[in-house]
């Protein structure tokens, strides 16, 4: 029996990347039993566009100018598809099928594989990002996407894209550029999202209210966490764009902007990032200040209290004399001694700028 660790027939209980890089999320996309598989596809041909049965896709291969795949919580139909019917290499196949962990690409005759991510803002307290796995195979003529969740924006710019004359360059790897093109162009949105999230957290910090305050710091450090993540995925994916822009020059131009929006993507994660760090270190140490203003106060009180603690003390022993106790005027001339001690720390402790 191999010693590799058996892979799993879908891509995972969620099918989605959780932007930590570990384990799936709950929560944080579609769980593969939650739907069927489904097997869009959509072709280009004498200037129409009409959709076909999966059935029929070996012979729109052939005779369509353009043909686009969408595989929907990949499973058997989609392993037929990948591998019987595009023959693409079986670790494709396996990368199309399996959840990963960071963007990749893949470049093989004619085409190549992507993983990509699309990122979301989960609803909600507390305010959560997530990032889902999309995959992107092209060849000559066609592209496939895999995917676990919705993703409407896609689907909506290759529909449009189908709709409209040839482009510059070859048509699936124009296919691929304009779905890349879209999930780079959702992460700004998302990111602005979480900067208002933390902004409204940041408004929820207050020190005088602690309790309520934990539950606005612990939000916080997990937006930050979730801010890290994205960054680590968006500068891989950076990359795998600028490679696909070295490898496909006739896109190379128009895969460069797309790797300007991911680097806007990643400073704007870093702004956010160095915005909710900064909230989180305003908040200590305003929390510390009011800590210190407390622990004075404390300090002061025990210095007035000190010396009287001690003079009702001895004054309190049960002693069958104490100087004083016959004297009619002792009780205030006790209460002046004391008068003096509290007028002696008072000076002392306002020379050394505690009170």
């Amino acid at each position: 029996m191999s010693g590799r660790p058996e892979k799993r027939s879908g891509r995972g209980y969620l099918g989605v990347w959780d932007p930590t890089g570990g384990e799936a999320r709950r929560g944080s996309g579609l769980p593969i039993e939650g739907g069927a598989e489904q097997v869009n596809v959509l072709v280009r041909a004498g200037g129409r566009v009409w959709g076909v049965d999966s059935e029929r896709l070996p012979e729109a291969l052939q005779e369509s100018e353009m043909v686009w795949i969408d595989l929907v919580r990949p499973r058997e139909r989609a392993r037929v598809i990948l591998g019987e019917v595009l023959r693409l290499n079986p670790l494709t196949v396996e990368d199309c099928l399996s959840p990963l962990r960071m963007p990749k690409v893949d470049l093989f005759d004619g085409g190549a594989f992507i993983a990509g991510f699309a990122a979301r803002v989960e609803g909600g307290e507390p305010v959560r990002l997530s990032a889902m796995e999309v995959d992107l195979v092209f060849g000559e003529r066609w592209l496939v996407t895999v995917r676990d969740g919705p993703l409407e924006e896609v689907r909506s710019r290759i529909e449009e894209r189908l709709g409209s004359p040839a482009g510059i360059g070859a048509p699936g790897a124009e296919l691929a550029y304009c779905a890349l093109d879209t999930l780079v162009d959702g992460h700004l949105p998302v990111l602005v999202q979480a900067a208002t999230a933390a902004e409204r957290l940041e408004s929820a910090l207050d020190p005088s209210h602690e309790r309520a305050s934990l539950g606005a710091l612990e939000n916080l450090i997990s937006m930050k966490r979730d801010l890290q993540a994205f960054r680590r995925l968006a500068v891989a994916q950076q990359e795998v764009i600028r490679r696909l822009g070295r490898s496909f020059r006739e896109q190379r131009d128009y895969l460069s902007d797309v790797s300007d929006n991911q680097r806007e993507a990643v400073d704007m994660a870093d702004a956010t990032r160095d915005y909710v760090d900064g909230a989180i270190e305003a908040y200590r140490m305003r929390r510390d200040e009011r800590s210190e203003l407390g622990i004075r106060r404390l300090t002061v009180l025990a210095a007035l209290l000190g010396p009287l603690s001690v003079l009702a003390g001895w004054y309190g022993v049960n002693f069958k004399y104490l100087p004083g106790q016959d004297n009619p005027a002792g009780f205030w001339v006790f209460i002046a001694v004391q008068l003096v001690f509290v007028l002696v720390s008072a000076l002392y402790l306002h020379r050394r700028g505690l009170l």
